[in-house]
């Protein structure tokens, strides 16, 4: 067993030693609150035992990746919610299949998540934990409808500028694979910001198109009428057509090929043509640290005695409160 520390020492040593030296002193000086005082010198010995974090690891193999590093640039305007994929399924219901195909044609490489909407944020950072972009991929809505501002697609250029520097740099022996899957739609009546600059960073990916020319309807999300359709301000029933051309201008910037997708059977593998998957070097493998936490011993009776101490607390205030009158002078 040793300790894995949430706190550093440096802060963990001056911060405890002073609550348990002014528990102690409390305990000795106030013989009348002994009790309440001995409770709470075993609250504080408690939270240090948790800030300490006692583990005992779990033995397991190194894992082996391979030389790939994949970043998804997803699409969650609420357009993605348009109902014109494979016939009359959500957009985004392709998004999920192809994002766990790539997973498929990628297994051992790491993986990262950027989500654009109103802004763009690196849901996902690059991890070999495949499970976790999984959970992520079966969870995946967009965003809430009340909540939108517009969109435009170059939102997450900066964000994906940033992830595929720094895993070139860290990682300069693995490829960079980028799939951006959206229905290229913008909102906000701006020029979209070339993606030019991102092209020297990548190896391969494709950019990923949803929708059609015809369009679909978009049902609500969030709120009180979330399942409802989105109604444009006559009234009408508001439909959302895919723009290819702003797709396949980004995928020429990008320097990776567009595809049209509205088959989740459709051939997505010609994306990562000229890279060879190959395990990493022995000497560049990780182990995985796993951990077994006995912390919750300490938190199962820390959380009893901090309700012990909140219901005394509530006891002792009324009482005390109604030593005194409304001026603030003693009865």
């Amino acid at each position: 067993m040793h300790f894995e520390h949430l706190l550093p020492l440096w802060a963990t040593i001056p911060l405890f030693g002073t609550m348990l030296t002014l528990c102690a002193v409390l305990l000795v000086r106030r013989p009348r609150q002994r009790a309440a005082w001995g409770r709470r010198l075993l609250m504080v010995l408690l939270l240090l035992v948790v800030a300490l974090r006692p583990v005992t690891p779990i033995e397991g193999e190194q894992t082996q990746r391979m030389n790939a590093n994949v970043f998804f640039v997803v699409d969650r305007t609420g357009s993605m919610n348009a109902e014109d994929y494979a016939g009359e399924q959500p957009r985004l219901e392709g998004v999920t299949a192809d994002m766990e195909r790539i997973m498929g044609m990628t297994e051992g490489a790491r993986y990262s998540i950027i989500a654009f909407d109103s802004s763009a944020t690196q849901q996902l950072p690059l991890t070999t934990d495949a499970g976790a972009a999984r959970a992520w991929i079966d969870t995946l809505t967009t965003e809430p409808t009340a909540y939108s501002t517009g969109s435009n697609v170059d939102r997450p250029l900066t964000t994906l500028m940033v992830q595929i520097s720094e895993a070139q740099r860290e990682d300069p022996d693995s490829s960079v694979l980028v799939y951006f899957l959206s229905d290229g739609e913008n909102t906000d009546d701006r020029e979209s910001e070339s993606f030019e600059q991102a092209a020297g960073f990548i190896d391969g990916g494709a950019v990923l198109g949803y929708g059609t020319a015809e369009g679909g309807p978009m049902k609500v999300e969030g709120g009180t009428d979330d399942g409802e359709y989105i109604t444009g301000p006559d009234g009408q029933q508001g439909v959302s057509v895919i723009d290819e051309e702003q797709l396949q201008t980004i995928a020429g910037e990008l320097g990776v090929p567009y595809l049209h997708r509205d088959d989740p059977e459709a051939e997505i593998e010609g994306t990562m043509e000229g890279i060879t998957l190959r395990p990493v070097p022995i000497e560049s493998r990780r182990g995985v640290a796993s951990f077994e936490d006995w912390y919750w011993v300490a938190a199962i009776p820390l959380a009893a005695l901090l309700i012990w101490e909140l219901g005394e607390m509530t006891y002792r205030l009324p009482r005390k409160l109604d030593r005194y009158d409304v001026g603030g002078a003693q009865r």
